[in-house]
This record gives C-alpha cells, sequence and structure tokens, in this order.
C-alpha cells in the first residue's frame, strides 16, 4: 500500500481507576501508530479506548423499548448470563418504551482484538466478548463478535459470528483469501487446537445469525499475510510480541494485530485520536488614509484596536483571538493621525498578545454541576456562575443540614473564580427549607442548576429533594425518613421576576425570583413514573421548537414544551440516550446542547459520580426542523468525548457534567467538574473552566492545553500598518 502506515490494535493491562486504566477502559480496543521513521508505536486517543463492546439487552426486552439503544441496534436480545441478573426481573421502564441501565441491558467488555479488511475495503473487526470487566459471558463458547467500520471513528455492532462447536472460541482472526473469495476464521478451542470456519459474507453471517461449520486444523496456508500481518509468533519487523508485554510509549498491553493503512486513513485517525497543537499565527495586512484628521481619524485608530488574530493548528484548523494591543504605540499613532503627520507609503508597527485566559484549577473548590452563563442585565454584560453545593463530596445534605443554591455574579468570568473573591461573594438563591409552589419545604440536594433565559426570563433549572418518608414506595423502611432524600427530588424552575416594564430585577436578591415549582407532564404528572427522581434539566431550542433534556431511569429523556408556560411538557417524555458502553455504564446524565456549524451537540456524562465519570457526546442536525424527540436523529461517539487525564502537567480525574458558554470575547468554553482526589482520598467534585477548540473536521476538543492552544512563541505579535 503507498505511503502506508503500520497500526496497532490491543487491549491494556488494567491497573487502577486513578491511573483511568481499570477493567472497564482497558479491555476495549486500543489503537497505535508505528511511526516510519524511528519505528516507535504511538498510542492514540491517550491510550485510552477506541471500540468498546456494546451493552446487549436481555431477552424479553421489545424494539420499542430499545430506539435509544443505538449502539446495540443490530444486537439480538440474550438471556442474561452476568451474577444474579439471569433471575433479575425487567424494569418497568419498559412499559414507556425504554431500557433501564444494568437491568434491561447488560453491559459488557472484550479482550484479543482482531482487525482485517472487508472484500470492500472497509475494516472490521473480531473480538471475543465477555462479562464487564473480562469474565466469561458464555458467548465464547461458541461465537466472538463482529462490528465493521468504514474508518475506524466510528462503528457498526453487527452482533456474534456463531460457529457450530461448543468447544469455546479464543483468539479469533479473520482474513480475506482473494484466491476462494472466502473470509477464513480461526481460533484457538478450550484445548488449544487451531480451528477454521469459511463464510462467503461474515457481514451476512453475523446479520442473519448463520451457524457456520467448523474444522480443527493445522494448515496456516489459508492465511493472507498481505492483508493482515498475524501474530503467530513474534515479528521483528513489527516489534510486537505475542503474549502481553511492556511495550514504551504504551505500557503493559495484551497485542491483538497489525494492519496496514493508508497516509489518509493514518491522518485521519491522527486528527482524531491524536493531539491538535498551535502551529502559527497570523493578522491582517492593514492600511490607513494619511487623508485622515481629527476625529475621524482616532475613530479609524482605535478600530484597530480590535483587530483580531488567527490561530492555525496541527490538523489544519484555525481560531481567532483577541490581541491585547500595546496601547502607548495606539495612541502614538493616533495623535499622530489626527494632527495629519502621517505621510503616504510611511509603516508603522504595533504590538500585541493575543489574549489568552488561563482560568484557576480548581477555578471553584467543591462546587460540582457548574454552570457559567453570559447575561445582559438591562444592557449591563454579567457573568453568573451557579453550582451544586458538594462540599466533602456530600450534595444531599451538605454542611450540617445547611443545604442551599449558591450563586456567583461579576462583570468578568475571572471574578468568579475563588481565587479573586468569587466564593465571598456568594449569594444563596435559596436555603434548607424554602418552600416550593406545592408549599412543601426544599431540605436538600439543590442539585444541578442551569441557567437560562426561557419566555424572556432569566430562569434556573434545578432539582431539590425534600424529607424521606417513613417507608419506600415498595414498602420498605426508608433510612432517608425524615432527613432529605434523593430519590424524592425532581426537576423544578425558578425565574426572575420583572419590571411593568419588561425591565429584570437584581438576580442577587433572592426575593427577586419566583417561587420554584415542579416540571410536570403535558397531564399533570411526574416527569419519572419509574423511580420519582428526575434532574439534571436543559434547554434546547431549534427551529422555532423549544425543549427539556433531563435525566431519569439513567439515561437522558427529551420533551417539548413551551417557553411561555415552562412548568409543563408539550409532547411525552421519550428516552434518547443510555448508557451502552463500559466507560458510560450505569448512568447517563447532565446533558447540555450548544449549536456549531449546522449540528446540535449534546454532552452528556456517564459512569457514577467519582473519578471514572466521563464526558460523551451525541449530535443532531440544526435549523432543519428534525424531530429531537426520536431517538435515531442522534448520533453517538462511540469512546468519550473527554475523560480522565493530564491536563497541563497534572491528573485530572472524574471530569464530566460540563455546560458550554460563551467568555467575554465570544469564544465557546466549557465548564464542568472534576474529582476532588488527593491521596486516595474522594472530597467531592471541583468546577473548571476551559475554551472549546473545534477541529478541522469539526469535532468539539474540550481537553486542549494550554500551550497547546497557544504556543508561546506565537503569543507575541505585531500588526503592520502602512498609509496610503
Amino acid at each position: 500500500m503507498e505511503g502506508s502506515y503500520s497500526l496497532l490494535c490491543y487491549t491494556r493491562i488494567p491497573t487502577t481507576r486513578d491511573e483511568a486504566n481499570n477493567e472497564d477502559i482497558a479491555l476495549s480496543m486500543h489503537l497505535a501508530l508505528r511511526s516510519s521513521i524511528s519505528g516507535a508505536w504511538t498510542a492514540l486517543n491517550e491510550n485510552y479506548g477506541i471500540f468498546f463492546a456494546a451493552a446487549v439487552p436481555r431477552d424479553g426486552v421489545p424494539a420499542d423499548a430499545r430506539t435509544a439503544c443505538t449502539a446495540a441496534a443490530q444486537l439480538s436480545t440474550e438471556p442474561a448470563a452476568q451474577g444474579d441478573m439471569s433471575s433479575q426481573p425487567l424494569s418497568d421502564a419498559l412499559a414507556y418504551r425504554a431500557v433501564m441501565p444494568g437491568v434491561d441491558i447488560e453491559f459488557k467488555s472484550l479482550r484479543d482484538p482482531y482487525l482485517f479488511r472487508l472484500a470492500d475495503g472497509r475494516f472490521a473487526i473480531v473480538a471475543t466478548r465477555t462479562a464487564r470487566g473480562g469474565a466469561s459471558d458464555g458467548s465464547e463458547r461458541s461465537s466472538f463478535l463482529l462490528a465493521v467500520s468504514r474508518d475506524l471513528l466510528s462503528y457498526t455492532r453487527l452482533g456474534q459470528v456463531h460457529l457450530d462447536t461448543t468447544a469455546g472460541v479464543h483468539e479469533p482472526s479473520v482474513t480475506f483469501d482473494t484466491a476462494t473469495q472466502q473470509y477464513v476464521i480461526r481460533w484457538q478451542n478450550d484445548d488449544g487446537q487451531t480451528c477454521v470456519a469459511f463464510t462467503d459474507d461474515i457481514v451476512r453471517s453475523a446479520e442473519q445469525r448463520t451457524v457456520l461449520p467448523t474444522a480443527i486444523t493445522t494448515d496456516d496456508t489459508a492465511i493472507d499475510n498481505d492483508v493482515t500481518t498475524a501474530f503467530a509468533s513474534a515479528d521483528a519487523s513489527t516489534g510486537v510480541p505475542t503474549r502481553d508485554a511492556t511495550i514504551p510509549g504504551l505500557g503493559r498491553i495484551v497485542p491483538g494485530n497489525v494492519i496496514t493503512v493508508s497516509d489518509a486513513e493514518a491522518s485521519a485517525l491522527i486528527e482524531r485520536f491524536g493531539r491538535i497543537y498551535n502551529t502559527g499565527v497570523s493578522l491582517p495586512a492593514m492600511t490607513i488614509p494619511s487623508t485622515l484628521v481629527d476625529g475621524e481619524a482616532r475613530d479609524l485608530i482605535g478600530s484597530l484596536a480590535r483587530t483580531t488574530a488567527k490561530l492555525q493548528y496541527s490538523d489544519g484548523s484555525t481560531a481567532m483571538r483577541a490581541v491585547d494591543w500595546n496601547a502607548d504605540q495606539l495612541a502614538a499613532l493616533a495623535n499622530d493621525a489626527s494632527a495629519g503627520q502621517l505621510k503616504s507609503g510611511e509603516r508603522r508597527t504595533i504590538r500585541g498578545y493575543i489574549r489568552q485566559t488561563v482560568h484557576p484549577v480548581p477555578f471553584a473548590v467543591e462546587r460540582a454541576d457548574p454552570s457559567v452563563f453570559a447575561w445582559n442585565y438591562n444592557g449591563e454584560q454579567l457573568f453568573l456562575f451557579i453550582a451544586t453545593d458538594d462540599t466533602d463530596g456530600n450534595c444531599i445534605d451538605p454542611n450540617g443540614g445547611a443545604t442551599h443554591m449558591p450563586l456567583r455574579v461579576a462583570s468578568r468570568i475571572a471574578d468568579l473564580a475563588d481565587a479573586n473573591g468569587g466564593r465571598d461573594r456568594e449569594i444563596d438563591l435559596l436555603k434548607c427549607g424554602d418552600l416550593n409552589s406545592e408549599g412543601r419545604a426544599m431540605t436538600g440536594c439543590f442539585w444541578a442548576p442551569e441557567l437560562h433565559v426561557i419566555g424572556g426570563r432569566l430562569s434556573v433549572l434545578f432539582m431539590p429533594c425534600f424529607d424521606g418518608e417513613p417507608t419506600n414506595p415498595d414498602g420498605t423502611a426508608n433510612n432517608r425518613a425524615g432527613k432529605p432524600d434523593m430519590w424524592t427530588g425532581s426537576c423544578h424552575i425558578m425565574q426572575l421576576k420583572q419590571t411593568a416594564d419588561g425591565r429584570d430585577l437584581d438576580p442577587r436578591n433572592p426575593a427577586n425570583w419566583d417561587t420554584p415549582a415542579p416540571i410536570l407532564t403535558s397531564s399533570g404528572g411526574p416527569l419519572n413514573p419509574v423511580q420519582r427522581i428526575s434532574l439534571d434539566m436543559t434547554v434546547i431550542q431549534d427551529s422555532g421548537r423549544w425543549y427539556y433534556a433531563w435525566q431519569q431511569v439513567g439515561s437522558v429523556w427529551i420533551a417539548s414544551f413551551d417557553p411561555a408556560q415552562p412548568t409543563r411538557l408539550t409532547s411525552e417524555p421519550r428516552q434518547i440516550i443510555v448508557p451502552e458502553f463500559a466507560w458510560d455504564n450505569m448512568i447517563a446524565e447532565g446533558p447540555n446542547a450548544v449549536v456549531h456549524d449546522g449540528r446540535i451537540w449534546l454532552i452528556y456524562s456517564g459512569s457514577l459520580v467519582g473519578i471514572d465519570y466521563t464526558t460523551g457526546v451525541v449530535s443532531a442536525p440544526a435549523g432543519r426542523r428534525a424531530d429531537l424527540t426520536d431517538p435515531s436523529t442522534w448520533t453517538k461517539l462511540d469512546y468519550p468525548l473527554q475523560k480522565s487525564g493530564i491536563y497541563n502537567d497534572e491528573w485530572q480525574l472524574g471530569t464530566g457534567h460540563g455546560m458550554w458558554s460563551h467568555d467575554e470575547d465570544g469564544n465557546l468554553i466549557y465548564v464542568f467538574h472534576n474529582a476532588e482526589y488527593v491521596n486516595g482520598r474522594y472530597g467531592g467534585r471541583d468546577a473548571q473552566v476551559r475554551r472549546v477548540h473545534w477541529s478541522a473536521e469539526g469535532m468539539p476538543i474540550l481537553d486542549m492545553q494550554t500551550n497547546e492552544e497557544l504556543n508561546p512563541a506565537y503569543a507575541e505579535v505585531t500588526m503592520d500598518i502602512t498609509v496610503r
């Protein structure tokens, strides 16, 4: 293959959650490219998994309840096999065309990944499917998983390829024999014997669940080594051993195999899974007329102060940034121009520095589910920060029962930070014991408050909880009786009052807000008829329609509403995001949307709160009147958009529950929390603020390092001005 690269697939040996490499992450397909110059292997996606096995729906889960299981769309249902799930009843969510993660679907992992090409040139992957964490799930007795991909950036999971054996299917490999026009499938059985099967169309075999005849063989000639390099033995040309070993740059891995990919395919993988960094800067050439004088000249020179710089990046993407220009040089130029002292052909240079605000880390200690909101307060630009109080990791009843909703207001985002006095200026919008519109005392939680303008009014969406009843709905004793009980919580809205002429009152005065009211279905019922609790509500606008998206039943739901009556839905709630992978296992929550280049990007948080938290994303067409309540409208990324990793030379674990916003210069920012984790002790969640970069292919980058965003060598710039 002209200009080809070597691509290795592998799993990692699990280490610890502290290194984002527990079994859930290690037991997925990783990818690494080999340098044609040094021969060294470079891990893609920071040595994190790229392809994960999808959760499998249990027998009895109807098709209309699986519509949000997009990764498992082509998988058949199977009997539960893991732990006690085989005897666990299916959930009540099925009655509402939904599934409950970990109950109606069973999470999986994989080992022994193997890459090959189909006859039509597409990529395919086979692997041994396992229970989550790597234990046997029984499927390896007679089958292996199959997925296909055009580019290794996204995958279609076709389910299991079934073989006529019960003697075990381990280390499956597949090649296409060009002489016979057949796919040759090889594996090891439980006794270590090499077995073989053949099929004209492996994709159809998986789709039709055909059982393929098998045989024991010692013939290795069926493998076309021009297509795939299999590791039957250590190969000096690849530098990868057959068994688990430590590889520089990859750590301790279990290698799969190596295939060749083209320059274009390698470039696409590097763009998506490599690091993107600043490679240059450019500024427009400026000209000013020599004939300008007085105020007209000063106005023109003043406009030069708004000249922005274009930053170039390694993938071909760009970003515009404001520049802090030398005020003295601009003033001298303005004086000369005003006095008519500029001569045609004269050149002037103004120096400046590209503006790059680096916010403190952490931005706000023990403030989780953070929201920063840029808001026009009767003509005054303000920034508001609101979050869940997560003091010492207790977000239900923190501070000895002094639960509250903290709000910060400033004219600059920087002044919202703890380091700049933001915490000292916090206002309690709500406190423990305040009543909602039903007259119920809100005693805990105040979870995930988000700021939005709804129906022209500044609004806060949040979840309060109430004291628990003596017994749970199933009749069992409630250990939260008489204390704040998270399971009593539901989505509420409170809105800022306005004067008769439509001017906003001061949001810093709690008395200026309406009494919080629960958000109900169109018939006046609770949002969540299965478990009561609903939380993490956000707003999506598209094509003149308004939607709420929120979390319940461990997944993200959506419904339309009228902004003039924001306490009632106008459509039935639909489940649109289900956690289907080991990395977002058990829960999908904290949705938040932004529109960019014709697509709605809806981020969500996966995995349980703590150091394993991750950020996933789904996207949908914007401005085309798409039905956002239809799960098929949304496209899900197979791997997390953001995960635990090194940021500016320090580990940040448990990143998630973020919100898109904008800074003073209009740059898109991402506000999120990470786990406060010191010497193995979890102490809650801290808020962080970063800028967002858009790659050349249009993907949001949430973890760009400070020196990747702006190379210090390019920070100082000059604006060249010619007088004409």
